[in-house]
């Protein structure tokens, strides 16, 4: 129990007044009622014994308010049969000894709220209860030698009965009126409550039937022996409460049983049997108490490791083996009852650049908001599981009108794209998500979420927030699959290699640089697309070994032109989003600087336009050390992006490359057309130089003349050609 001084508003006060008020009117209530009930528990009338109980269950639930509550239900109770000056003094007694409990009790379990561990029933039956219960009774029983009303005669054995007698009633009732304060936490199926139900019935039975064949005084013990079987069968097979009731029970029934059997309720005969039951209710109590408090650790220790076992420990959602088996059961239950499931697969947009530049800290907050939130937003019998990563799925079960997945989806979205902040900081991420449906996609749990993973792929690649899977998405997958496991075994099997496709100033008309360009080309002589691999290598990661391999290759070729004394014009290298994300992006091409004697000063790197305004701070401190290492840098793809002026004035770089895109219709559309006029007329501005990239035609040519474009490269010089025969172009002026 903690004690702070702080002075309470109004309303707290009132709130506390309210609830002793309250507390002392029940445990008057309870000490009233029990003056009927202690002459046949051989107890002295005015005792409130089972109020004095009540005490204490109510210190530890209520604190000091149940305390008060307790003084002033005990002063009005003794005002009924005493003068006032024994009354207060008991009720004083009444309040120390529920605090003395509290105090005890908490002292070793602070956040105690029913006796359900071991530790916690040592703490009660041996410390807290024996000593409450003993100030309460010398208060008492002094007080009223103080005062006159009672004589030094046999006071140790009265003192001694009357502890003994109300530190039974705190065995038998304490643990169970704090078990129900606490039911709320309490669940039980319904085949538990019949096999409740049948337990109690059959103590009752077993009582009377040892009471209609037995002798009364043996009776009482034979009873105890039965009705401990029944109290530890409670402890081992149900939650800690049932047994709690079934002490108290298995008390009331002893006490029955001695109660209807003896006329004389005051003979010397029936004082003997009380206190031979109440000695033989004492081990039944604490047996019961000890059994049901270990069981009940192995059953949270249990739980505990069950959770952990399907919980994820970061976000406290289902886990990806807690969520197949719930989608297992889901399926199953839908095939009974003709119904569909709808499973939406969510993967997080903008997450891996919060996690990889903030660091994992901030990523985990970040999942554990987004968790909250689809807990929030989603109906009690939906399920919600994260699966690993920035990955989450809902099964979504009978909705009840056609669109309401869709409509799931973009209530998902909605609040997944909610901004928050973070150790001062706004952040915001996005969420793709793909849906599919039991039975019409798949109709069983591995194949439902593989399709609603294709979906969720498909509604990134098409930034559309979410799809529902359809058979194409499957057959492209197969695809996508094959092309990513020969991808593999191309890196191993030595299956790519680069072309070069030379670049020209307008100005000269000479070859002054090449663009180096991965091919796939496998042992069976089937050429593979760039368009069609590259985008799956920069998906899988695959990208970062391929995009290696071409500096590589491209620096090693430079070395080998120049060493047979060839003069080549510098050479350029692309790099990904990917790569350029890459944390060892600076060291692998320094590495490969070194080892292969390449001149940087002849080594142009080419970046996406979207790849360096994604994080503009990260880009400004790469691009620095490329600049240190006296590397080229140009823009490549420009104008397809999102260029902020005032940032690409910043950036350290030689030149611009603009999209073949806008190349295309430049000579038919005035949008194109005035594009790449701006373009050019801004990179000039910024003393950058223009390369324009597909010109095919001399028209192109001559209106990117008229403009002022510095270089070209496209089919109308050349295509991409072999190391060898882009020799041929090697201190040559092409006719154009």
């Amino acid at each position: 129990m903690e004690f702070k001084v702080s002075i309470p508003t109004i309303e707290q006060a009132k709130s506390f007044l309210a609830d002793a008020g309250v507390i002392g009117l029940v445990y008057f209530i309870i000490a009233y009622l029990g003056t009927f009930i202690t002459p046949y528990i051989d107890a002295i009338s005015f005792f409130e014994l089972p109020a004095i109980a009540l005490a204490a269950a109510l210190s530890v639930r209520y604190g000091w308010a149940g305390i008060l509550g307790c003084v002033i239900g005990s002063l009005l109770f003794h005002l009924l049969k005493m003068p006032w000056q024994l009354a207060a003094t008991l009720a004083i007694g009444s309040g120390i000894a529920a605090f003395l409990f509290c105090y005890l009790l908490r002292l070793f379990h602070p956040t105690v709220v029913t006796i359900n561990q071991v530790s916690t029933v040592a703490t009660f039956a041996f410390i807290a209860a024996p000593i409450a219960s003993a100030a309460h009774t010398l208060i008492t029983i002094l007080s009223m030698q103080w005062l006159g009303f009672a004589s030094w005669d046999s006071i140790v054995q009265t003192t001694m009965s009357w502890w003994f007698s109300e530190l039974l009633l705190a065995y038998l009732t304490v643990p169970l009126l704090l078990s129900i304060f606490a039911y709320q936490n309490t669940y039980f199926q319904t085949q538990e409550k019949l096999e409740i139900g049948t337990a109690f019935i059959a103590m009752v039975i077993v009582s009377w039937l040892t009471l209609e064949y037995g002798q009364m005084l043996a009776s009482s013990e034979v009873i105890i022996f039965v009705l401990l079987a029944f109290v530890l069968l409670a402890a081992l097979r149900f939650q800690t409460i049932v047994t709690h009731a079934a002490i108290f029970i298995a008390a009331l029934i002893a006490f029955a049983s001695l109660i209807f059997n003896v006329e004389q309720i005051h003979s010397e005969l029936y004082s003997q049997a009380v206190f031979t039951l109440k000695v033989g209710l004492i081990p039944m109590a604490l047996g019961g108490l000890f059994v049901a408090s270990a069981f009940s650790e192995r059953h949270n220790a249990e739980a505990e490791l069950n959770k952990l076992a399907n919980h994820d420990p970061l976000t406290s959602l289902p886990n990806r083996t807690y969520f197949q088996h719930f989608l297992t059961h889901s399926l199953a239950q839908a095939y009974r009852q003709k119904q569909q499931v709808y499973l939406l697969f969510i993967d997080l947009d903008r997450f891996k650049k919060i996690n990889d530049s903030e660091g994992h800290e901030l990523g985990d907050a970040v999942l554990r908001i987004i968790a909250t939130r689809l807990n929030e937003i989603l109906r009690a019998d939906d399920f919600v599981a994260r699966l690993g990563g920035d990955e989450f799925a809902v099964v979504y079960t009978h909705p009840p009108v056609n669109n309401a997945a869709s409509n799931l989806a973009r209530k998902i979205i909605g609040i997944v794209s909610e901004p928050f902040e973070l150790q001062g900081r706004r952040y915001s991420v996005g969420a793709s998500i793909g849906i599919s449906v039991y039975p019409n996609d798949a109709t069983d749990a591995h194949a439902l979420l593989r399709h609603a993973d294709l979906a969720m792929y498909q509604a990134k690649s098409k930034r559309s927030g979410f799809e529902y899977f359809s058979e194409e998405m499957n057959v492209f997958a197969h695809e996508q699959l094959q092309i990513e496991n020969g991808l593999q075994q191309a890196l191993e099997k030595g299956e790519l290699l680069l072309m070069y496709q030379p670049k020209v100033d307008l100005r000269t008309n000479q070859v002054v640089g090449l663009e180096a360009l991965v091919r796939w080309l496998t042992n069976a002589g089937v050429l593979t697309s760039p368009d069609k691999f590259i985008p799956i290598a920069e998906e899988t990661g695959l990208i970062v070994p391929i995009g290696r391999f071409v500096i590589r290759e491209a620096c090693e070729q430079w070395v080998r032109w120049y060493e047979a004394g060839l003069n080549p014009p510098p050479v350029a290298v692309n790099i990904s989003p990917r790569q350029f994300s890459d944390l060892s992006l600076i060291a692998d091409i320094l590495e490969i600087i070194k080892t292969t004697g390449m001149n940087p000063a002849m080594l142009n790197v080419e970046i996406t336009e979207s790849a360096t305004m994604d994080d503009p701070e990260m880009t400004m401190e790469i691009l620095a050390e490329m600049r240190a290492l006296h590397l080229h840098l140009y823009i490549d793809d420009f104008g397809t992006g999102h260029s902020n002026l005032g940032q690409l004035r910043r950036l350290p770089i030689d030149a611009v490359k603009i999209d073949k895109s806008f190349i295309n219709d430049v000579l038919t559309n005035n949008d194109d057309a005035e594009i790449v006029t701006a373009i050019i007329n801004l990179a000039h501005a910024l003393k950058i130089r223009v390369v324009s990239e597909g010109i095919e035609t001399k028209a192109q040519l001559e209106f990117l003349r008229e403009l002022g474009c510095d270089e070209i490269q496209g089919f109308l010089v050349s295509k991409p050609v072999s190391h060898s025969q882009v020799e041929a172009f090697f201190n040559k002026t092409i006719k154009l």
